[in-house]
This record gives C-alpha cells, structure tokens and sequence, in this order.
C-alpha cells in the first residue's frame, strides 16, 4: 500500500506541473500496479529507440518520407502492434509493459511515437480522435494524420471522414475540432478513462477510483468523472466521500443534465451519513 501512496503522491505532483511530461506520467500511471517500476529506465528506452532510428530517419527529405521511416523503424524493425486479439486487457494501457511486449492500444502506441518522434526533432501532436487516438505531424507544408495502432499508417481526409461516419453509422462534417492537438494532461485523462472502463467493466472498484482519482488530479473541473467517483465511492459504501463529490458536482454544474440524479443521491447519502455518525 505504501509503494501505491508513493505513486499517487509523485503523480499528484507531477498533475499540479505544467506542462505536464507525458511519458513519466503514463509511467506513474502504470508504478501503482507495477511497484517496483523504475521510471528512469522506462524514460531511457525512449532515448535508446530514438539513438537507433536517428540515422534512419534523418535520411529522410522531408516530414512524409522521415514519418514513413519513422513509422518502419517502429512497427517492423521494432515490431510494436497494436493488440486486436486482447484490446482491452489493461497492459495495453501500461506503457512499461507495451514497451516490453511491443503491444498497445492507439493512445499507448501514440505515446511510443510521439516520445521516440519527438527526440528526432519532429513536430508530433496527439489527436484525441473519437474512439481511436492518432497522432500528427505539422510541418510549413500543413498536418499529416498518421495511425500507429496501424503501423503509422498516414491518413487522408476521406479515410478520417470514413472512420467518423462508421463511428456514427451516418456520414459526419469533418470538423477541425476533432483533429486539433492533444496536450500531455488530456492524453494522460484519455490513457486513465480507458482503464476505468476496463476497470469498472470486471466490477473492480477499488481500481476504479483509483483512476478516477487520477483524473481529476490532472483536470479538478471534469464534472462527469467527479459524479462517477461519487457513484464508486456509494458503492463502496464511501458515504461521506461519495457526498462530498457529489455536492461539489452540483456546486460546479448546477444545470447539468445529470444534476437531479446528484440531488436524490445528496438526499440519500445525507440520511446515510446521519445514520453512521
């Protein structure tokens, strides 16, 4: 329990820095499972990938070519994947275990190439894409979109507009707003979001607060996730934690569609609170 106090309290710090750097915090992420991660060493392999594909991908003329080199030194020099049989088994949200086992999900293999690219002097964004993160280069030339859960593959506009309309099983305007550029804080809550998911999906609460907790380290004001706590806490028969949550919900966003649920569970969770004390 203690190793877990120690990766929450250098997460905390680490959510109150801006910018926030992302790897070691994905890597705090992963230290409350795993706690005998050394964070340094997980930082070091960045480094060591980046020395490797140096010389490759500075033969590279320009951003698409030294994208493209980037992208063979990573997914079939290297060999990471994106794992389809297992998607939502955690380690794909681990970025300890998807450097060890060169296997993730979109957001984890996302920050594989955002922190090997970056190193090499590419100008690489996150891109907090509905149901599936991407990644993308800006040059003097425009934005390229590149998918590395498949291979880094480089997206044109009418792929990306045939993914939005198959999310939304009807064809949608391509608004700007859906590839505009993730910082570290937001893909750190989408990397935590996922793993509530998987988390409360097997009923494991306990570690779904615990990514919830996290969430709102790195973002105080998302409303939603401060109700969703106070739901785990209830159950978890929490009941003055989860009352707090839920009054402090109500005191951010007192007309949110969710806000009259908040106030039966004030209610009941007042009578909860009396009755213990």
């Amino acid at each position: 329990m203690d190793e877990m106090n120690d990766a929450r309290r250098e997460f905390s710090m680490l959510a109150a820095r801006e910018p926030v750097p992302l790897a070691r915090g994905a890597l705090l992420i992963a230290k409350e499972e795993y706690p005998d991660l050394d964070v340094d060493h997980y930082i070091d392999k960045f480094a060591e990938l980046a020395r490797e594909a140096e010389p490759i991908v500075s033969a590279g003329d320009d951003t698409v070519e030294k994208i493209q080199l980037l992208s063979h030194f990573l997914f079939e020099q290297k060999g990471f994947e994106g794992n389809r049989d297992a998607y939502s088994d955690p380690r794909n949200s681990f970025l300890n275990e998807v450097l060890n086992r060169r296997l993730g999900i979109p957001i984890t293999l996302s920050i594989v190439y955002l922190e090997v690219g970056r190193r090499l002097g590419l100008n690489l964004f996150g891109v907090s894409f509905p149901t599936h993160f991407l990644v993308k280069a800006v040059d003097e030339r425009g934005e390229l979109i590149i998918d590395p859960f498949y291979g880094g593959a480089i997206l044109s506009l009418e792929q990306i507009k045939a993914r939005l309309a198959q999310i939304y099983n009807q064809p949608v305007e391509l608004h700007p707003a859906l590839l505009k550029s993730a910082g570290a804080r937001q893909i750190l809550v989408r990397v935590l979001r996922n793993l509530k998911g998987i988390y409360a999906g097997e009923s494991d609460w306990p570690r779904a607060l615990g990514a919830l907790d996290r969430i709102l380290m790195l973002d105080p004001r998302a409303v939603e996730d401060l109700a969703e706590r106070g739901q785990v806490y209830e159950r978890l028969e929490c009941f003055k934690a989860a009352l707090d949550d839920f009054q402090s919900f109500l005191s951010l966003a007192p007309e949110h569609p969710g806000a009259e649920v908040a106030r039966e569970a004030v209610l009941r969770l007042v009578r909860q609170v009396s009755l213990i004390n």
